[in-house]
This record gives structure tokens, sequence and C-alpha cells, in this order.
């Protein structure tokens, strides 16, 4: 459910539901009212919500178009902040070969 998704990935990601707000440029009460499932969601705010959330627009609607979840994509686990973990590391091992 696009509910439960919304959810889910903001915790993923380890954001409120005010940093998520800020950074979507969508309210705060709106973002509410989506992880509540009462509130009609528009494309653009999907698209905004996903790009935010790191994962696709079907993804977070796959649910409700009937997509099972070997046809979505799934979105990544990996927070931000391991990302850039990871990118560390590997600019340190690059060096270390001389890349």
């Amino acid at each position: 459910m696009l509910a439960d998704k919304i959810r889910a990935r903001r915790k993923v990601l380890d954001i409120s539901q005010q940093q998520l707000a800020r950074i979507s440029g969508i309210a705060q009460s709106s973002i509410s009212r989506y992880e509540n499932g009462d509130g009609g969601i528009t494309l653009e705010y999907i698209v905004k919500l996903a790009n935010v959330l790191e994962c696709s627009p079907l993804y977070l609607v796959s649910d409700e178009f009937g997509i099972t979840a070997d046809m979505e994509e799934q979105p990544s686990s990996v927070t931000p902040k391991e990302l850039a973990v990871l990118r560390k590391n590997l600019k340190e091992c690059l060096n270390i070969i001389g890349e």
C-alpha cells in the first residue's frame, strides 16, 4: 500500500515527516495524510516523494495497480550515510591501487 511504502522508505532513510516535507516541498500535514492513507495524492507528489525516498514512483504505487513484487523495482536499503561511507572507502581503495 502507498501509505506503508512511504512510511517504510522514510524510516529506512531515517528521516522524519518534517524533514521529508522540507526536502520534497510537500506540506508535512499532507505527508501525514498520505502515510495514514487519508488523502488523494497527485502524480506530481508521487514523483517528488519517490525522488526524496530514493525509489521509483512505480515502487510506491505498485500495490494500487496490482503490480506483483517480482515486477516492481525494489528500493535500495542502503541509507545515504552508508552510501557516503561506501563512496569514501571506494575512493581510498582506488588511491591505493593507483586508479
